[in-house]
Formats: structure tokens, C-alpha cells, sequence
């Protein structure tokens, strides 16, 4: 489910970098690609959540970073794909990784021990270190995940 919730936000960030509102994304093309009310649903609480810490002065953008980029070490290229390295370059630039989380995934994808990790294996790795995250900063928040059920 991360990995659904993590493209579903790829797609509300790449529209609001359009200068939309978050009010005027069109919710049936979420649900016309597959996503479920679950996944759309949580993919907007984390982006609610976290678009509440900048406001706060919390570290999240969301809007796309300028400054310096991330030049990857020859081990990383082993690593990582050059469509996974270009993912993860993608999503710091409509600001769902901060420099931080961008070494985490790095990092944890150099001791998974695999080698030229595709798009989709990083995305889980993103998806653990974004969930991870969101977690540990917001303890009066619970969000679902798949297997939970509401009685």
C-alpha cells in the first residue's frame, strides 16, 4: 500500500507544482488509475500532515528545491538503476524527500545487498522511510494500513 500512496502523492505534487490548489485536483483521475478511497485517503493525510510542518517551520517543502544536486558515488551507480537513481532525483525535486531522506534511501538501499535495484524496490524503500518518518514526528496521528480494520 506505501508504494500506491507514494505514486498517488508523485501525482497531487506534480499538480500542485502547477500552481493547483490541492482543493482543485480532480480525485476521479486517482480513482480512475486504480488507486483505491484508502490509498488516496492516506496519501492526503501524509501530505496534509506534512504540508502542516511547513507551516509550522517544520523542514518539508512543497514546492521544488533549487540549489545543489546530488552527485552519486560509483558503489551507489552499482546499487541503483539509472531509472531508480533518477526516481529518487525526481522526487526531491517536488520536495516529498528532503536531502535527509535521500540519504536514507540511499543508504538503505546500499545495505539491502542487491545490485541495479529497479524503480519499484526503491519505491518501497521510499515508501518505509516517508511512513517512518511521518510516524515518529505525528504521535496523535494513526494512519490505516492495509491490514487494519475499523469496528
Amino acid at each position: 500500500m506505501k508504494e500506491k500512496v507514494v505514486e498517488i502523492l508523485m501525482y497531487l505534487m506534480s499538480e500542485m507544482q502547477d500552481s493547483k490548489n490541492l482543493s482543485d485536483v480532480d480525485m476521479s483521475e486517482l480513482v480512475n488509475r486504480g488507486y483505491t478511497q484508502s490509498e488516496i485517503s492516506a496519501a492526503f493525510s501524509w501530505l496534509t500532515d506534512n504540508m502542516q510542518s511547513v507551516n509550522d517551520g517544520g523542514p518539508r517543502s512543497i514546492h521544488a528545491t533549487v540549489g545543489s544536486h546530488r552527485v552519486f558515488h560509483e558503489a551507489e551507480k552499482l546499487v541503483l538503476s539509472t531509472e531508480a537513481r533518477g526516481y529518487v532525483i525526481h522526487l526531491r525535486e517536488l520536495g516529498l524527500l528532503t536531502d535527509g531522506d535521500v540519504e536514507t534511501t540511499i543508504e538503505r538501499a546500499m545495505m539491502s545487498g542487491y545490485e541495479k535495484l529497479s524503480v519499484a524496490e526503491v519505491r518501497s524503500i521510499v515508501g518505509s522511510v516517508l511512513f517512518a518518518k511521518s510516524q515518529i514526528s505525528d504521535s496523535n496521528r494513526a494512519m490505516l494500513s492495509s491490514e487494519d480494520t475499523v469496528n
